[in-house]
């Protein structure tokens, strides 16, 4: 078709700041959040050895392709590191802007305790954690930027019912 651009939605860009992001279109990931008696835990995702920051904890996600909102990325990039989801309610997005380029990580509730049934490998392992748990982590270092950010937003959900 002429006069259509297509945009490669996988490989690397450079922000305004001169940092490298993978994803030309931004990226999201899924923070999944379920309500127990002692508070809150949230599924985080150790990553392969072979994935950018290996061995770090993070959310399931990724970049983000042309037409996608920032709940449908995230929720595919999941099923895709993870497998089957269970049903997702209420997702909230947090936004973390670079500078011409994003992340936006989807936190949304489920009402089970679910355990990942596979995924394509780029996942070590996963872990349900409760907020203390996760700052003692060794956390992607994007994550761990941002998690100040997200652990604002989560108290005020976590007070909101």
């Amino acid at each position: 078709m002429r006069g259509v651009v297509r945009v490669r939605a996988e490989g690397y860009v450079t922000d305004r700041r001169g940092c490298r992001h993978w994803g030309r279109l931004g990226a999201a990931g899924l923070l999944l959040r379920l309500q127990v008696a002692d508070g809150p835990l949230y599924l985080l995702q150790q990553r392969a050895m072979w994935t950018d920051h290996g061995g770090t904890w993070s959310v399931p996600g990724g970049a983000m392709r042309p037409g996608e909102s920032p709940f449908e990325a995230a929720r595919r990039e999941a099923r895709e590191e993870l497998g089957a989801l269970p049903a997702l309610h209420l997702p909230r997005v947090t936004r973390d802007d670079h500078g011409g380029w994003c992340y936006h990580t989807v936190i949304a509730d489920v009402g089970d305790c679910f355990v990942p049934s596979g995924g394509d490998g780029e996942g070590l392992a996963t872990r349900w954690c409760t907020p203390g748990e996760i700052a003692s982590l060794r956390l992607h270092p994007g994550f761990a930027a941002t998690w100040p950010t997200i652990r604002g937003k989560l108290k005020e959900l976590d007070t909101c019912g």
